[in-house]
């Protein structure tokens, strides 16, 4: 068969049916290609944690196969989640050294679900510090710096970085990340990838740490809409199929024809590359039998960060994660205060992996707007969001809108935090902003490939469409998608994953660190 580590989930589950590979061999392809480019050769820094049974897990998924039971069509698939997303046996992080005795108890929810779907779980992938990026995207103090495959003078967005480096350099066939305010959806935009905000509520969070639980998603980073609509059926359903087989039955080449779509006018990207990329997909959407609409979205999509967002997650923050914290059976700090604290003596004594100063400050003064903002405050910024979203979800009704498409970044992939680029063009505003709009209005969003920069990153446009209407949603994107030719492979340095049998691959954990490690 073709090169495993570069196919989709559809591609990878025909040919285990066909016995053209076991998830066996599978697992340990991925894992020599970690052991090859994580650390050394290419060094994308994408995994924290690797999971000691996930070759056992892959024996046991064979050997049901083999017994002809296959509990579907991500049966013997390996995957990676996001270090905020707990695994048994394996520290819940959150890319913070602070957080390397933190224990769970048990497995999220979601992963959960999806292992009784048949995936293969094989480890754990860095991430922006406790999902705060802060101007060091893919940075956490205890790993170091996720670099994106594709460039690696540019970062790997955040704060789900390593899930979409990981992805895109081929370390699994898909990815759990979360996203609060576009942290599924900008990684995967600039790893060439699509990443699905489910809509809010809709795929549990229990058993992840949380930023904001107004705002906080798990979603899929996959290499295709059709491996992320798979993976999202396993983590809403318990037992996969039944109802959920919309997402499949949706996802159809003449999805777009006759759909009305909103070009969010707001955001048409700060980028003359970005914009270009823009057009280019809107010409297709009309070739695809799309009518377009013109939209301007209501206020305050442009400034909702500041307005909105950031005051109701900096007083919801503390509490939250404090109730996280309290289930660990480590000895890990306890609450926010401990980690305020922890983290200002542990940057004194490791200069070169300090805790993103900027993300101590936000805990600073999320401690103070916890104290000080009232009951009443609260609940006119909740009633606020509501507002919102009740006028963006009435304005998609009243146009007849499928969905609405805009660039998910305004600019192409920025350069890594500690290294300029001077090929870079900087723009001002923030890249994230139209990433806003889904997370306040708590709307399903799905990034898709849409070109490529001439820094060799790729670019994503954005497809956001009504509250639980990820069906429709997927169908749209899968037409566009499927119209734009095969996705291409970042290239990566040093030697192949083939010619690194010999690596070990039962002793993958040496990958866990106690400390600061690049």
């Amino acid at each position: 068969m073709h090169d495993p580590l570069s196919q989709n989930i559809f591609e990878l589950g025909a040919a285990l049916g066909r016995g053209e590979i076991t998830s066996q061999q599978l697992v340990e392809a991925c894992l020599r290609r970690i052991a090859a480019h994580d650390k050394q050769g290419a060094a994308i820094n994408a995994m924290t944690w690797l999971l000691d049974g996930a070759l056992a897990q892959a024996r046991q998924l064979d050997q049901e196969r083999a017994n002809g039971l296959v509990r579907g069509p991500l049966h013997g698939i390996p995957i990676v989640v996001k270090d905020n997303i707990d695994l048994a046996g394996l520290p819940t992080t959150a890319g913070s050294a602070l957080l390397r005795e933190h224990q769970p108890a048990r497995d999220a929810r979601v992963v959960r679900r999806l292992r009784q779907a048949g995936v293969v779980v094989l480890g754990k992938t860095n991430m922006s510090e406790f999902a705060c990026s802060n101007g060091r995207y893919g940075y956490g103090s205890l790993a170091g710096l996720t670099l994106n495959p594709y460039n690696r003078a540019r970062n790997a967005a955040g704060s789900s970085s390593g899930s979409g480096a990981a992805v895109a350099a081929g370390f699994a066939a898909a990815a759990l990340g979360t996203d609060t305010f576009g942290s599924v959806r900008a990684p995967a935009c600039v790893a060439g990838l699509v990443g699905l905000r489910p809509t809010l509520g809709l795929v549990p969070v229990d058993g992840i740490l949380p930023l904001a639980l107004s705002f906080d998603t798990v979603g899929p980073l996959a290499r295709c809409v059709h491996d992320a609509a798979l993976l999202l059926r396993g983590m809403v359903c318990a037992v996969p199929g039944g109802e959920r087989d919309e997402y499949l039955r949706a996802l159809d080449v003449e999805a777009l024809q006759g759909q009305r779509i909103g070009v969010v006018t707001d955001f048409q990207g700060e980028d003359a590359e970005v914009r270009a990329v823009l057009r280019q997909a809107l010409d297709r959407l009309r070739d695809l039998g799309a009518t377009l609409v013109p939209v301007r979205l209501p206020a305050p999509a442009t400034t909702l960060h500041p307005v909105l967002l950031a005051p109701v997650a900096e007083a919801e923050w503390p509490a939250q994660l404090d109730d996280y914290l309290k289930k660990s059976i480590g000895a890990a700090p306890a609450n926010m205060a401990q980690l305020l604290d922890a983290g200002t003596a542990w940057s004194a004594a490791c200069p070169t992996h300090t805790v993103n100063p900027r993300t101590l400050a936000g805990m600073e003064r999320a401690l103070q707007a916890a104290r000080e903002q009232t009951a009443a405050q609260r609940a006119q910024a909740q009633a606020s969001l509501a507002g919102f979203r009740s006028a963006l979800t009435h304005r998609m009704r009243q146009d007849d809108l499928a969905a609405l498409v805009f660039p998910t970044l305004s600019c192409p992939a920025s350069p890594r935090h500690d290294r300029p680029d001077p090929t870079y063009v900087e723009h001002p505003g923030n890249p994230y902003a139209a990433l806003y709009v889904a997370s306040a209005a708590g709307l399903p969003e799905i990034s898709v490939p849409a070109g490529r920069a001439r820094a060799g990153v790729p670019i994503g446009v954005s497809f956001m469409g009504a509250p639980h209407d990820e069906a429709r949603l997927l169908g749209l994107a899968y037409a566009f998608e499927q119209s734009m030719g095969a996705r291409f492979e970042p290239v990566l340095d040093g030697p192949d994953a083939d010619d690194a049998a010999s690596m070990p691959v039962e002793g993958q954990a040496d990958l866990r660190a106690s400390g600061p490690s690049e």
